[in-house]
């Protein structure tokens, strides 16, 4: 299983209201029905601890295989989506950058692990 992240700033003079209206009127009930989606959700950015923002929308994936997934993403099942999308992002801004969970070994109740080396 992958985890993406696809982070964007919508075009100038796109408004968040729009975005939101073809958000969930189009990418959230497409992109879910897709083969090989696990999960999909959809953030409206509102600040940042310092400055501003770097993108206004980050979109949440999991996917069972991201490769796969991107061949996906560019098939006829998408093909709306990614020409509607087209009209409201700054392509310049998308980044798309996916990885695994790290998950923990178990310790038996009461352990402490060692502290890594290196």
């Amino acid at each position: 299983m992958h985890k993406i992240f696809v982070m964007y700033k919508l075009k100038p003079g796109v408004t968040l209201e729009r975005y939101k209206a073809w958000s969930t009127e189009i990418d959230q009930r497409i992109t879910p029905g897709q083969p090989g989606m696990i999960r999909f959700e959809v953030y409206a950015i509102e600040g940042a601890e310092k400055g501003e923002p770097s993108v206004h929308v980050v979109e949440d994936i999991e996917v069972e295989d991201f490769h796969a997934w991107s061949k996906t993403a560019q098939g006829p099942g998408m093909a709306y989506v990614q020409e509607t999308i087209a009209q409201l992002i700054d392509e310049s801004t998308l980044q798309v950058i996916y990885g695994s969970k790290i998950v923990p070994a178990l310790l038996p109740e009461g352990a402490r692990p060692p502290m890594p080396e290196g």
